[in-house]
């Protein structure tokens, strides 16, 4: 396996979407706060930060913080930072840093994108930081040299003579990237980016932290609030992974993949069943709902299960499912395509016949992605692990269960390791409580997850969105958002069991 030393691949691959040089540097600045905890940023110099205008309101920076926490001083890498300032400077009480997910997800061109979409008074009150975190967009991108765009798995696991290409497929990224990037894919975890998050903290001066994560950015703020439990202010996590699930899983479940301890195959299918009820009530404004919806779906998958039809084939038609589950907005036109192919494919009455899946929707990641989440969570570590699941997994969520299953197949192998990621405890004091969001049915991040995680922290609320799909940035309800505003500034969460309604109904 070919390696770069760890300077090349960052004089290579420094590029920030807010101007950045192009060598690594050892870190400058201001020494760190005192009395660093032992599993904090380890005496690290805290980033200086010079904003400039970089898009309308919007003003840009540049972070330098090191490769390694363990050492401080050596190889460094750049940040690419964004802050769109309070509209009200008078009334202003600091920051709230917002992270967008992914892993993978750069956070300054979301920020541009939904930063003033914020409720007015947030706004007014807060500045919106944003980052692109380390390895990802402008912060020193790794680099995976020879992967097509959505590079992924060729064949199916499921046949055997497609078997072995599919694993070897999905051994390709981690081969690119280590062959690219060398080891700074050895410091990539979500806990380096904890201990990014508090210097940049410090950098703009504020002495604890408000945060609003989003999906997989609800697992960072709470590894930071338990790496740095005093330094927390107000945290919200919308769109909640189960803590303990997507690090190690909990007893009896440490040899299951992670969405498979997660069970968002289950949360998927569920949502599958509130589309069909609500497309049944919709009446002619949902174009699938004549008949049995649910039925019609069956033998519609069962058919396409013995090859091609309408020119739609089981993958693809699985694949716009997943993705019509991740915002209701969507369901009115999964309605008309369910009910196109079903002209076409004419499958009644296929179910019968029970064919087995052989060609399921098997999800594929970006190297980003995987260069977090290959570090951060444990998996089952070789092919044959996964397969002795499959049949169970497709008998116990039909449709659903074997792409939760072969998730994170591209991780087998993955050649990086992060000595400093965290895998808990999840419960460390910290002086105010946590906000939780959480749609009732999410298909990614299951609102079982959001409760898990509660429980997990310890001093955290759940407030329950009545809607479908993944964060509240998918499912806008003007409740949810008045609630964490009025959370950041004051502190005060809903009372426990409080719901809000989504500021929209499905085929409305």
């Amino acid at each position: 396996m070919i390696r770069r030393t760890l300077a090349l691949v960052l004089a290579a691959g420094l590029l920030a979407a807010c101007s950045t040089p192009d060598d690594p540097v050892a870190a400058p600045g201001r020494p760190a706060e005192p009395a660093a905890p032992p599993l904090g940023t380890n005496g690290a110099a805290v980033p200086e930060l010079h904003w400039a205008p970089c898009q309308q309101k919007f003003q840009c920076a540049t972070a330098t913080v090191p490769v390694s926490y363990r050492d401080p001083r050596g190889p460094a890498l750049r940040l690419a930072v964004i802050r769109l300032p309070a509209t009200d400077p008078a009334r202003r009480a600091g920051a709230v840093f917002v992270n967008f997910g992914g892993p993978g997800t750069d956070g300054v061109s979301q920020l541009r994108h939904f930063g003033e979409r914020y409720p007015a008074e947030l706004r007014a009150r807060f500045d919106l930081i944003s980052f692109d975190p380390r390895g990802v967009g402008g912060s020193s991108p790794i680099s995976c040299p020879g992967l097509g765009a959505g590079a992924g798995p060729g064949g199916s696991p499921l046949r055997p003579d497609q078997r072995d290409a599919f694993y070897a497929a999905s051994a390709a990224p981690g081969k690119a990237c280590a062959a690219g990037s060398g080891a700074l894919l050895n410091h990539l975890s979500t806990a380096n980016v904890a201990r990014d998050l508090d210097l940049l903290r410090q950098a703009v001066g504020e002495p604890v932290l408000n945060y609003l994560g989003y999906s997989y950015g609800t697992y960072l703020g709470a590894t930071y609030a338990n790496l740095f439990p005093d330094k927390v202010r107000a945290m919200t996590l919308d769109g909640t992974l189960d803590l303990v699930a997507n690090s190690t899983g909990g007893p009896g479940q440490q040899g299951l993949p992670v969405d498979v301890r997660a069970n968002t195959a289950g949360a998927q299918a569920a949502e599958l069943d509130a589309f069909f009820d609500a497309c049944v009530r919709a009446g002619p404004r949902c174009a699938f709902a004549a008949g049995d919806p649910r039925q019609k779906f069956a033998d519609l998958v069962a058919r396409l299960s013995q090859g091609s039809a309408g020119g739609t084939t089981l993958p693809a038609l699985l694949k716009t499912v997943d993705s019509a589950l991740h915002q209701a907005g969507r369901w009115t036109r999964l309605g008309e395509t369910l009910n196109a192919l079903y002209g076409a494919a004419r499958p009644q009455g296929a179910a019968a016949a029970r064919p087995p899946l052989l060609d399921p929707y098997l999800p594929t990641h970006s190297t980003g992605f995987l260069a977090v989440q290959c570090v951060d969570s444990d998996n089952p570590r070789e092919p044959a692990d996964f397969d002795r699941l499959a049949p169970a997994e497709a008998r116990r969520v039909p449709y659903f269960g074997l792409a939760a299953l072969y998730n994170m197949a591209q991780c087998i192998g993955w050649p990086a390791h992060d000595e400093d990621r965290y895998l808990g405890p999840w419960n460390r004091t910290r002086p105010n409580p946590v906000l939780i969001v959480n749609s009732r049915f999410d298909p990614a991040t299951p609102l079982h997850n959001a409760e898990a995680t509660a429980r997990q922290l310890g001093n955290a609320t759940v407030l329950t969105v009545d809607g479908f799909g993944h964060t509240s940035l998918n499912v806008p309800s003007a409740c949810a958002s008045a609630a964490m505003a009025q959370y950041f500034a004051t502190l005060a969460v809903p009372a426990a069991g409080t719901t809000c309604a989504a500021d929209a109904a499905p085929f409305s």
